[in-house]
């Protein structure tokens, strides 16, 4: 599974490469931290799975999500982000992101998902955030 990771901090950029670095045939291959360069790499790599944070250096993570929608219908989007909110999930999963994750009280299950569309069984974990009020 080739992930791109679209996250503005770098503190969680390093975190979350760690963690994908355990994952088997999962595959860091692109990282970005602003819109113009994620949608650049997101041309260049063709990846699986994005991981896309809503607050970036410079652009939007909701631009970044439109983009891909529409240029890379079959990519799965997977939002982390501090924009936990109803609205802001409503409106991700509304421009096609695939699951939508709150940083601050979701990261377990995220990771879970990760590695669930790593092992491509067709099913999340059961705490995905995915269509669920927070």
């Amino acid at each position: 599974m080739k992930i791109l990771l679209v996250e503005d901090s770098r503190v969680l950029r390093d975190r979350l490469r760690n963690h994908i670095a355990t994952i088997p045939h999962a595959v860091l291959v692109g990282e970005s931290d602003n819109e113009a360069e994620a949608i650049r790499c997101v041309e260049s790599y063709s990846p699986d799975t994005v991981v896309l944070d809503l607050k970036l250096k410079s652009g939007s993570g909701l631009s970044v999500l439109e983009h891909i929608h529409a240029t890379h219908p079959g990519t799965t989007v997977v939002v982390l982000t501090n924009y936990g909110q109803a609205e802001y999930r409503d409106k991700c999963l509304a421009l096609g992101a695939t699951h939508f994750f709150d940083k601050s009280r979701d990261y377990e299950a995220f990771t879970r998902c990760l590695q669930a569309l790593e092992q491509d069984t067709g099913t999340l974990p059961s705490t995905s955030n995915r269509g669920v009020s927070p």
